[in-house]
Protein backbone atom coordinates (compact mmCIF):
# COMPACT_ATOMS: atom_id res chain seq x y z
CA UNK A 1 0.00 0.00 0.00
CA UNK A 2 1.56 3.17 -1.08
CA UNK A 3 0.53 6.28 1.34
CA UNK A 4 0.90 10.33 -0.21
CA UNK A 5 -0.84 13.16 2.16
CA UNK A 6 -0.71 16.72 0.95
CA UNK A 7 -1.36 19.68 3.57
CA UNK A 8 -4.04 21.74 1.62
CA UNK A 9 -4.47 24.24 4.76
CA UNK A 10 -3.21 24.47 8.32
CA UNK A 11 -6.25 21.80 9.11
CA UNK A 12 -6.89 20.04 5.97
CA UNK A 13 -5.19 16.77 4.45
CA UNK A 14 -5.69 15.18 1.41
CA UNK A 15 -4.49 11.86 1.27
CA UNK A 16 -4.22 9.65 -1.48
CA UNK A 17 -3.82 5.79 -0.89
CA UNK A 18 -3.10 3.08 -3.43
CA UNK A 19 -3.85 -0.40 -2.81
CA UNK A 20 -2.13 -2.78 -4.73
CA UNK A 21 -3.95 -5.84 -7.17
CA UNK A 22 -2.36 -8.34 -4.72
CA UNK A 23 -3.81 -6.42 -1.67
CA UNK A 24 -7.20 -6.65 -3.13
CA UNK A 25 -8.02 -10.44 -3.44
CA UNK A 26 -8.45 -11.07 -0.25
CA UNK A 27 -10.98 -7.83 -0.16
CA UNK A 28 -12.27 -9.36 -3.69
CA UNK A 29 -13.40 -12.56 -1.47
CA UNK A 30 -14.76 -11.24 1.45
CA UNK A 31 -16.85 -9.31 -0.36
CA UNK A 32 -18.23 -12.61 -2.52
CA UNK A 33 -18.43 -14.74 0.77
CA UNK A 34 -20.69 -12.08 1.78
CA UNK A 35 -22.58 -12.17 -1.48
CA UNK A 36 -23.44 -15.91 -1.56
CA UNK A 37 -25.89 -15.27 1.44
CA UNK A 38 -27.34 -12.81 -0.60
CA UNK A 39 -27.62 -13.52 -4.20
CA UNK A 40 -29.64 -16.08 -6.27
CA UNK A 41 -27.01 -18.45 -8.61
CA UNK A 42 -28.44 -20.32 -10.84
CA UNK A 43 -27.58 -24.16 -9.98
CA UNK A 44 -25.82 -23.60 -6.68
CA UNK A 45 -27.24 -24.29 -3.08
CA UNK A 46 -27.70 -20.53 -1.63
CA UNK A 47 -24.55 -20.15 0.24
CA UNK A 48 -22.60 -22.50 -2.19
CA UNK A 49 -21.86 -20.32 -5.43
CA UNK A 50 -18.24 -20.43 -6.25
CA UNK A 51 -16.38 -16.91 -6.50
CA UNK A 52 -16.45 -17.42 -10.06
CA UNK A 53 -20.14 -17.93 -10.33
CA UNK A 54 -20.80 -14.86 -7.77
CA UNK A 55 -18.67 -12.33 -10.04
CA UNK A 56 -20.73 -13.92 -13.42
CA UNK A 57 -23.98 -13.39 -11.45
CA UNK A 58 -22.90 -9.57 -10.25
CA UNK A 59 -20.55 -8.79 -12.76
CA UNK A 60 -16.96 -8.18 -12.67
CA UNK A 61 -17.31 -4.33 -12.06
CA UNK A 62 -20.07 -4.61 -8.90
CA UNK A 63 -17.86 -6.80 -7.43
CA UNK A 64 -14.80 -5.46 -7.73
CA UNK A 65 -16.28 -1.70 -6.77
CA UNK A 66 -17.64 -3.19 -3.46
CA UNK A 67 -14.35 -4.54 -2.53
CA UNK A 68 -12.49 -0.92 -2.94
CA UNK A 69 -15.35 0.08 -0.63
CA UNK A 70 -14.30 -2.56 2.26
CA UNK A 71 -10.26 -1.60 1.05
CA UNK A 72 -11.45 1.90 1.52
CA UNK A 73 -13.12 1.32 5.37
CA UNK A 74 -10.25 -0.83 5.94
CA UNK A 75 -7.14 1.24 5.49
CA UNK A 76 -8.52 4.75 6.11
CA UNK A 77 -8.22 4.51 9.83
CA UNK A 78 -4.39 2.33 9.22
CA UNK A 79 -3.21 5.22 7.36
CA UNK A 80 -4.70 7.92 9.91
CA UNK A 81 -3.14 5.76 12.63
CA UNK A 82 0.29 5.14 11.22
CA UNK A 83 0.79 8.85 10.20
CA UNK A 84 -0.48 10.07 13.51
CA UNK A 85 -2.88 12.41 12.16
CA UNK A 86 -5.87 13.50 14.41
CA UNK A 87 -8.82 13.12 12.22
CA UNK A 88 -11.88 15.35 13.37
CA UNK A 89 -13.85 14.89 10.94
CA UNK A 90 -15.03 11.90 8.18
CA UNK A 91 -13.54 11.53 5.46
CA UNK A 92 -14.48 13.19 2.19
CA UNK A 93 -13.84 9.90 -0.04
CA UNK A 94 -13.55 9.96 -3.69
CA UNK A 95 -12.24 7.06 -5.86
CA UNK A 96 -9.94 7.64 -8.20
CA UNK A 97 -9.27 4.16 -9.96
CA UNK A 98 -11.31 1.12 -9.62
CA UNK A 99 -11.00 -1.11 -12.61
CA UNK A 100 -11.02 -4.53 -12.60
CA UNK A 101 -7.48 -6.28 -12.41
CA UNK A 102 -5.97 -2.98 -11.74
CA UNK A 103 -4.47 -1.39 -8.41
CA UNK A 104 -7.37 0.52 -6.17
CA UNK A 105 -6.56 4.49 -5.67
CA UNK A 106 -8.44 6.61 -3.51
CA UNK A 107 -8.14 10.02 -2.14
CA UNK A 108 -9.43 11.08 1.26
CA UNK A 109 -10.06 14.93 2.29
CA UNK A 110 -9.97 14.88 6.08
CA UNK A 111 -9.97 18.11 8.85
CA UNK A 112 -7.63 17.65 11.49
CA UNK A 113 -6.10 18.99 14.80
CA UNK A 114 -4.14 22.38 13.72
CA UNK A 115 -0.77 22.34 15.11
CA UNK A 116 -0.77 24.30 18.56
CA UNK A 117 2.56 26.02 19.78
CA UNK A 118 1.98 26.37 23.62
CA UNK A 119 3.81 29.13 25.27
CA UNK A 120 5.34 28.28 29.16
CA UNK A 121 1.85 27.46 30.33
CA UNK A 122 2.48 26.85 33.82
CA UNK A 123 4.29 30.12 34.12
CA UNK A 124 1.34 31.82 32.96
CA UNK A 125 -0.70 29.90 35.14
CA UNK A 126 1.25 30.92 38.25
CA UNK A 127 1.45 34.73 37.23
CA UNK A 128 -1.97 34.88 36.62
CA UNK A 129 -3.27 33.44 39.82
CA UNK A 130 -0.74 35.52 42.08
CA UNK A 131 -1.54 38.66 40.23
CA UNK A 132 -5.26 38.18 39.93
CA UNK A 133 -6.42 35.64 42.77
CA UNK A 134 -8.65 37.24 45.93
CA UNK A 135 -8.09 35.91 49.65
CA UNK A 136 -12.03 34.80 49.96
CA UNK A 137 -13.61 36.33 52.89
CA UNK A 138 -17.29 35.67 54.06
CA UNK A 139 -18.62 38.98 56.53
CA UNK A 140 -20.86 38.79 59.38
CA UNK A 141 -23.37 40.54 57.16
CA UNK A 142 -23.13 37.82 54.65
CA UNK A 143 -24.54 35.26 57.48
CA UNK A 144 -27.00 37.45 58.81
CA UNK A 145 -28.42 38.04 55.44
CA UNK A 146 -28.62 33.95 54.93
CA UNK A 147 -29.87 33.97 58.21
CA UNK A 148 -32.31 36.36 57.78
CA UNK A 149 -33.65 34.57 54.22
CA UNK A 150 -34.02 31.07 56.33
CA UNK A 151 -36.14 33.41 58.51
CA UNK A 152 -38.25 34.80 55.71
CA UNK A 153 -38.90 30.84 54.67
CA UNK A 154 -39.75 29.86 58.03
CA UNK A 155 -42.50 33.10 58.77
CA UNK A 156 -45.88 31.98 59.32
CA UNK A 157 -49.00 34.32 58.42
CA UNK A 158 -52.38 35.20 59.77
CA UNK A 159 -54.80 37.64 57.93
CA UNK A 160 -55.55 41.60 59.65
CA UNK A 161 -58.12 43.77 58.63
CA UNK A 162 -56.17 46.80 57.48
CA UNK A 163 -54.21 48.33 54.77
CA UNK A 164 -51.74 46.25 52.78
CA UNK A 165 -48.57 47.37 53.17
CA UNK A 166 -44.84 46.46 52.30
CA UNK A 167 -43.52 42.84 53.40
CA UNK A 168 -47.45 41.49 53.74
CA UNK A 169 -48.23 38.67 51.30
CA UNK A 170 -51.76 39.64 49.54
CA UNK A 171 -54.06 37.57 47.74
CA UNK A 172 -55.68 39.60 44.85
CA UNK A 173 -58.22 39.18 41.34
CA UNK A 174 -57.13 40.88 38.83
CA UNK A 175 -58.00 42.00 35.23
CA UNK A 176 -55.50 43.77 32.31
CA UNK A 177 -56.44 45.77 29.13
CA UNK A 178 -53.36 45.56 26.76
CA UNK A 179 -53.60 49.20 25.33
CA UNK A 180 -56.90 49.51 22.78
CA UNK A 181 -56.85 45.53 22.19
CA UNK A 182 -59.44 43.91 23.46
CA UNK A 183 -58.80 40.56 22.65
CA UNK A 184 -55.60 41.02 24.47
CA UNK A 185 -55.97 40.58 28.08
CA UNK A 186 -54.44 39.35 31.20
CA UNK A 187 -56.67 38.10 33.99
CA UNK A 188 -55.83 36.10 37.20
CA UNK A 189 -57.40 34.78 40.45
CA UNK A 190 -56.61 34.32 43.61
CA UNK A 191 -52.63 35.52 42.62
CA UNK A 192 -50.56 35.63 45.59
CA UNK A 193 -47.27 37.53 46.28
CA UNK A 194 -45.66 39.40 48.66
CA UNK A 195 -44.93 43.52 48.24
CA UNK A 196 -41.58 44.28 48.17
CA UNK A 197 -40.15 41.50 46.89
CA UNK A 198 -40.12 42.49 43.58
CA UNK A 199 -42.11 39.58 42.52
CA UNK A 200 -43.79 42.18 40.01
CA UNK A 201 -40.98 43.44 38.52
CA UNK A 202 -42.20 43.40 35.40
CA UNK A 203 -45.20 45.57 35.82
CA UNK A 204 -43.12 48.45 37.76
CA UNK A 205 -45.33 50.51 39.66
CA UNK A 206 -48.05 47.51 40.23
CA UNK A 207 -47.12 46.77 43.47
CA UNK A 208 -46.90 50.28 44.64
CA UNK A 209 -50.76 50.50 43.53
CA UNK A 210 -51.88 47.90 45.68
CA UNK A 211 -49.96 49.41 48.57
CA UNK A 212 -52.97 50.68 51.11
CA UNK A 213 -55.82 48.69 49.61
CA UNK A 214 -57.83 46.34 52.59
CA UNK A 215 -59.23 42.99 51.73
CA UNK A 216 -62.95 43.72 49.38
CA UNK A 217 -61.16 46.79 48.23
CA UNK A 218 -61.43 47.67 44.03
CA UNK A 219 -58.86 50.15 42.39
CA UNK A 220 -58.42 51.05 38.78
CA UNK A 221 -54.87 52.04 37.94
CA UNK A 222 -52.69 52.05 34.53
CA UNK A 223 -49.16 51.22 33.90
CA UNK A 224 -46.62 51.00 30.91
CA UNK A 225 -44.76 47.99 30.85
CA UNK A 226 -40.77 48.33 31.20
CA UNK A 227 -40.09 45.27 30.03
CA UNK A 228 -37.94 42.66 32.24
CA UNK A 229 -38.43 38.86 31.83
CA UNK A 230 -37.98 36.98 28.24
CA UNK A 231 -41.88 35.60 28.33
CA UNK A 232 -43.22 39.74 28.72
CA UNK A 233 -41.56 41.43 25.98
CA UNK A 234 -44.09 41.41 23.60
CA UNK A 235 -45.62 43.70 26.32
CA UNK A 236 -42.48 46.07 26.70
CA UNK A 237 -43.35 49.85 26.22
CA UNK A 238 -47.39 49.16 26.05
CA UNK A 239 -50.00 50.74 28.43
CA UNK A 240 -51.66 47.86 30.55
CA UNK A 241 -55.11 49.24 32.75
CA UNK A 242 -55.86 47.37 35.72
CA UNK A 243 -58.64 46.37 37.73
CA UNK A 244 -57.78 44.86 41.07
CA UNK A 245 -59.51 43.21 43.76
CA UNK A 246 -57.55 42.74 47.37
CA UNK A 247 -59.06 39.20 48.43
CA UNK A 248 -56.91 38.68 51.68
CA UNK A 249 -54.09 40.69 53.87
CA UNK A 250 -51.90 38.94 55.65
CA UNK A 251 -49.10 39.71 58.19
CA UNK A 252 -45.77 37.69 58.23
CA UNK A 253 -45.09 36.62 61.74
CA UNK A 254 -40.95 35.97 61.78
CA UNK A 255 -39.79 33.44 64.46
CA UNK A 256 -36.77 34.37 65.95
CA UNK A 257 -33.10 33.50 65.34
CA UNK A 258 -32.39 30.75 67.53
CA UNK A 259 -31.61 27.61 68.15
CA UNK A 260 -35.07 26.21 67.85
CA UNK A 261 -35.13 27.72 64.10
CA UNK A 262 -31.89 25.98 62.86
CA UNK A 263 -33.15 22.50 64.57
CA UNK A 264 -35.64 23.19 62.36
CA UNK A 265 -33.11 22.46 59.22
CA UNK A 266 -31.90 19.37 58.13
CA UNK A 267 -28.87 17.88 59.79
CA UNK A 268 -28.58 20.74 61.65
CA UNK A 269 -27.43 20.81 65.84
CA UNK A 270 -27.96 24.90 66.87
CA UNK A 271 -27.61 27.98 65.73
CA UNK A 272 -23.86 28.16 65.63
CA UNK A 273 -23.82 24.92 63.62
CA UNK A 274 -25.87 26.56 61.20
CA UNK A 275 -23.63 30.04 61.28
CA UNK A 276 -20.75 27.59 60.48
CA UNK A 277 -22.59 25.66 57.81
CA UNK A 278 -23.93 28.94 56.04
CA UNK A 279 -20.56 30.12 56.06
CA UNK A 280 -18.98 27.29 54.20
CA UNK A 281 -21.86 27.51 51.99
CA UNK A 282 -21.11 31.29 50.90
CA UNK A 283 -17.19 30.73 50.88
CA UNK A 284 -17.82 27.59 48.10
CA UNK A 285 -19.91 29.80 46.10
CA UNK A 286 -17.46 32.63 45.94
CA UNK A 287 -14.37 30.45 45.34
CA UNK A 288 -16.20 28.79 42.39
CA UNK A 289 -17.27 32.39 41.32
CA UNK A 290 -13.36 33.75 41.78
CA UNK A 291 -12.08 30.07 40.22
CA UNK A 292 -14.36 31.24 37.07
CA UNK A 293 -13.17 34.38 36.56
CA UNK A 294 -9.20 33.07 37.46
CA UNK A 295 -9.78 30.58 34.82
CA UNK A 296 -10.94 32.95 32.29
CA UNK A 297 -8.23 35.62 32.46
CA UNK A 298 -5.96 32.28 32.22
CA UNK A 299 -7.30 31.29 28.90
CA UNK A 300 -7.01 34.80 27.61
CA UNK A 301 -3.50 35.09 29.06
CA UNK A 302 -2.85 31.86 27.39
CA UNK A 303 -4.13 32.68 23.64
CA UNK A 304 -2.42 36.02 23.94
CA UNK A 305 0.49 33.90 24.54
CA UNK A 306 0.22 31.56 21.89
CA UNK A 307 1.24 32.01 18.65
CA UNK A 308 -1.65 32.26 15.88
CA UNK A 309 -3.16 29.21 14.80
CA UNK A 310 -6.10 28.02 12.23
CA UNK A 311 -9.50 27.39 13.68
CA UNK A 312 -11.07 24.34 12.07
CA UNK A 313 -14.41 25.08 10.39
CA UNK A 314 -15.57 22.06 10.85
CA UNK A 315 -15.45 22.58 14.98
CA UNK A 316 -16.78 26.27 14.61
CA UNK A 317 -19.71 24.55 12.85
CA UNK A 318 -20.03 21.90 15.51
CA UNK A 319 -19.69 24.47 18.74
CA UNK A 320 -22.33 26.73 16.71
CA UNK A 321 -24.83 23.50 16.74
CA UNK A 322 -23.93 22.76 20.57
CA UNK A 323 -24.75 26.90 21.34
CA UNK A 324 -28.21 26.68 19.53
CA UNK A 325 -29.06 23.16 20.82
CA UNK A 326 -28.02 24.54 24.30
CA UNK A 327 -30.46 27.07 23.66
CA UNK A 328 -32.93 24.92 22.20
CA UNK A 329 -33.10 23.37 25.78
CA UNK A 330 -33.09 25.95 28.09
CA UNK A 331 -36.64 26.87 26.09
CA UNK A 332 -37.41 23.91 26.00
CA UNK A 333 -37.36 23.61 30.06
CA UNK A 334 -39.21 26.79 30.67
CA UNK A 335 -42.12 25.19 28.56
CA UNK A 336 -41.53 26.74 25.17
CA UNK A 337 -39.82 26.54 21.67
CA UNK A 338 -37.18 27.35 19.57
CA UNK A 339 -39.10 27.94 16.72
CA UNK A 340 -41.37 30.24 18.88
CA UNK A 341 -38.92 32.27 20.18
CA UNK A 342 -37.07 32.78 17.07
CA UNK A 343 -40.20 34.24 16.00
CA UNK A 344 -40.84 36.45 19.26
CA UNK A 345 -37.05 37.67 18.74
CA UNK A 346 -37.76 38.05 14.53
CA UNK A 347 -34.61 36.28 13.94
CA UNK A 348 -33.56 33.02 12.51
CA UNK A 349 -31.06 30.28 13.53
CA UNK A 350 -28.50 31.55 11.03
CA UNK A 351 -29.01 35.37 12.42
CA UNK A 352 -28.17 33.57 16.15
CA UNK A 353 -24.96 32.00 14.72
CA UNK A 354 -23.50 35.10 12.50
CA UNK A 355 -24.29 36.67 16.04
CA UNK A 356 -22.11 34.33 17.90
CA UNK A 357 -19.21 32.84 15.67
CA UNK A 358 -17.44 35.20 17.11
CA UNK A 359 -17.74 33.66 20.37
CA UNK A 360 -17.73 30.07 19.20
CA UNK A 361 -14.38 31.25 17.49
CA UNK A 362 -12.90 31.87 20.71
CA UNK A 363 -14.28 29.41 22.51
CA UNK A 364 -12.63 26.70 19.93
CA UNK A 365 -9.59 28.63 20.44
CA UNK A 366 -9.66 27.81 24.40
CA UNK A 367 -10.56 24.31 23.66
CA UNK A 368 -7.37 23.32 21.67
CA UNK A 369 -5.12 24.79 24.02
CA UNK A 370 -6.20 22.94 26.91
CA UNK A 371 -6.23 20.38 24.76
CA UNK A 372 -2.82 20.30 23.89
CA UNK A 373 -1.94 21.10 27.58
CA UNK A 374 -3.88 17.98 28.32
CA UNK A 375 -1.77 15.99 26.22
CA UNK A 376 1.06 17.50 27.35
CA UNK A 377 0.34 16.84 31.02
CA UNK A 378 -0.90 13.52 30.11
CA UNK A 379 -4.46 13.93 31.31
CA UNK A 380 -7.37 11.82 31.29
CA UNK A 381 -10.60 10.94 32.15
CA UNK A 382 -10.88 7.65 33.33
CA UNK A 383 -14.28 5.99 33.11
CA UNK A 384 -15.21 5.40 36.90
CA UNK A 385 -14.53 9.33 37.03
CA UNK A 386 -16.88 9.60 33.89
CA UNK A 387 -19.53 7.33 35.51
CA UNK A 388 -19.23 8.93 38.90
CA UNK A 389 -20.49 12.04 37.64
CA UNK A 390 -23.30 10.99 35.24
CA UNK A 391 -24.60 9.35 38.23
CA UNK A 392 -24.32 12.65 40.75
CA UNK A 393 -26.05 14.06 37.89
CA UNK A 394 -28.88 12.12 37.32
CA UNK A 395 -28.89 12.53 41.34
CA UNK A 396 -29.34 16.19 41.29
CA UNK A 397 -31.73 16.61 38.27
CA UNK A 398 -33.79 13.86 39.74
CA UNK A 399 -34.39 11.84 36.46
CA UNK A 400 -33.51 8.15 35.80
CA UNK A 401 -30.49 7.14 33.32
CA UNK A 402 -32.10 4.22 32.13
CA UNK A 403 -35.20 6.15 30.88
CA UNK A 404 -31.94 8.78 28.70
CA UNK A 405 -31.95 8.40 25.06
CA UNK A 406 -28.23 6.92 23.49
CA UNK A 407 -27.75 10.57 22.28
CA UNK A 408 -28.42 12.49 25.09
CA UNK A 409 -26.18 10.28 26.92
CA UNK A 410 -23.01 10.44 25.13
CA UNK A 411 -23.22 13.94 24.79
CA UNK A 412 -23.51 14.15 28.86
CA UNK A 413 -20.24 11.68 28.97
CA UNK A 414 -18.60 13.65 26.81
CA UNK A 415 -19.29 16.79 28.20
CA UNK A 416 -18.58 15.22 31.55
CA UNK A 417 -15.00 14.03 30.56
CA UNK A 418 -14.17 17.12 28.95
CA UNK A 419 -15.09 19.22 32.07
CA UNK A 420 -13.08 16.38 34.12
CA UNK A 421 -9.76 16.55 31.96
CA UNK A 422 -10.16 20.66 31.87
CA UNK A 423 -10.32 20.68 35.88
CA UNK A 424 -7.49 18.59 35.55
CA UNK A 425 -5.64 20.89 33.19
CA UNK A 426 -6.60 24.02 35.25
CA UNK A 427 -5.25 21.93 38.21
CA UNK A 428 -2.01 22.01 36.44
CA UNK A 429 -2.23 25.54 35.53
CA UNK A 430 -2.10 26.31 39.66
CA UNK A 431 -6.18 26.56 39.69
CA UNK A 432 -7.99 24.48 42.30
CA UNK A 433 -11.10 23.71 40.74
Amino acid sequence: MNVKIEKKSETQREIEVTIPLEDMKKYLEEVAEEMKKEVNVKGFRPGKASFSAIENTVGKEKLYEEAAKKAVQATYPKVIQENDLFAISSPEVNLIKCVPGNEVIYKALVYVMPEVTLPDYKKIGESVVKKEGKEIVVTEQEIDASLQKIRETKAETKKVEREAKKGDVVVINFKGLIGDEEDKKIEEENFKFTIGEKEMDVLEGFEENVVGMKAGEEKDFSIEVKGGEKDRKELSGKKIDFNVKMVTVMEKELPKIDDELAKTLPNIKDLSDLKEKIKEGIEKEKQTNENEKLKMKVLEELRKNTKEFEIPEILVERELDNMIKNLENQINQNGSSLEDYLKQINKTEDDLKKEWRKKAEENISYALILHYISKEEGVEATDEEIEEEVEKYFKAVGREKEKESDENLGRLRAYISDTIKNRKVFNALSLKV
